[in-house]
């Protein structure tokens, strides 16, 4: 009996052991892959914030995907995209944010794609559903919007109760108060040209004025209370542009004058005078050289950690198994120093 009853017991021990175990997989890190570039009209798509079409030709269209498809190359110099192995790439070159306010030059992204080679039961798997991605902004820092306000400009809004209300009010004090945002990170110079905050790169031209601008304390409380006095619910303004008003009554002429920062967070606007690391800011329509052609690259944002942040992050994908592992390897092997040449011719 004891062995009727042990053996069971031993077989369900051993198919719980079983299925315990993960899965295995793979990546093929030697299986030939591919690279396409996919290119997209950069005008006439839509509108930008200010109601405007992107004032880009489209010869000018032409012209900056040739000016991308030359930037492209230089990420193509990495041998992780100069001999394909493991992954098929794609690089997809699009329209960007247009601001006929802050910008000049042509704005455009640069997608790149890792659809990634596995090995799954014995089976090849390539991953298709949203695989790992990079974007580079160029001719633009729309990424650093979200450390802003983000406030919503209340379209197609019903039931409204405030007589301040209107669409167009609110849409245009909502994107104004959206250009501003708080700097995301200690300022890190690479060298003249390369500019780091966090994970956050920008390359920019050194000889040109600064790419950002310091906003006020009083600029940054007028676009705030502009924009709680036309939202849809009375409520919301009679509750929150009182508060507004109260907190910068606090301050002096002379610190409403001066620059903001971010201030005690304990506060609705956030917003204080004590100079520190985290200045309010927005994008200085000063720093577009115009006597450039639009079709040219002036400034490019993306997102790298730093070097040894990445290779941990390469070696633990590697081990386990994660597409992952190639983009981290394209930010180990990509000079950045060479991307300063587009910016500064």
């Amino acid at each position: 009996m004891k062995m009727i009853v042990f053996f069971p017991v031993c077989c369900l021990m051993l198919i719980k052991s079983l299925q315990a175990q993960p899965e295995k997989i793979l990546l093929l890190t030697e299986k030939p892959g591919t690279f396409k570039l996919q290119k997209e009209a950069l005008n006439g798509q839509w509108l930008d914030a200010y109601g405007k079409s992107c004032a880009c030709s489209n010869t000018e269209s032409d012209a900056m995907l040739g000016e991308l498809e030359k930037l492209v190359q230089v990420f193509r110099k990495a041998p992780v995209l100069n001999d394909i192995k493991g992954f098929d790439g794609i690089c997809r070159l699009y329209g960007g944010r247009c601001s006929s306010k802050f910008s000049y030059a042509v704005p455009t992204n640069l997608k790149f794609w890792f659809r990634s080679w596995s090995l799954r039961k014995a089976l090849e798997a390539q991953w298709i559903n949203e695989p790992p991605q990079w974007i580079i902004e160029v001719n633009q820092a729309d990424k650093f919007r979200d450390n802003g306000f983000n406030v919503s400009d209340y379209s197609n809004s019903s039931g409204t109760t405030n007589p301040a209300f209107s669409e167009k009010a609110a849409s245009a004090a909502a994107i104004a108060l959206n250009e501003i945002f708080y700097q995301p990170g200690v300022r890190e110079m690479i060298q003249p040209g390369i500019d780091r905050y966090g994970d956050d790169v920008v390359v920019y031209n050194p000889g040109r004025p600064p790419y950002w601008e310091q906003v006020t304390v009083r600029e940054a409380f007028r676009l705030l209370i502009n924009y709680w006095k036309c939202v849809p619910d009375i409520r919301q303004a009679e509750a929150m542009v009182p508060v507004l008003e109260k907190e910068l009554a606090n301050f002096s002429e002379e610190q409403k004058d001066g620059h903001a920062y971010f201030g005690d967070p304990e506060t609705i606007s956030r917003i204080g005078s004590k100079e520190n690391d985290t200045p309010v800011l927005r994008c200085n329509p000063a720093y577009w050289d115009r006597n450039r052609p639009k079709a040219s690259v002036q400034l490019i944002v993306f997102e790298m950690p730093k070097p040894e942040v990445v290779k941990s992050k390469m070696e633990n994908c590697l081990k386990n198994a994660d597409g992952y592992y190639y983009l981290y390897k394209l930010m180990s092997e990509l000079d950045i120093k060479s991307l300063t040449t587009f910016v500064t011719q």
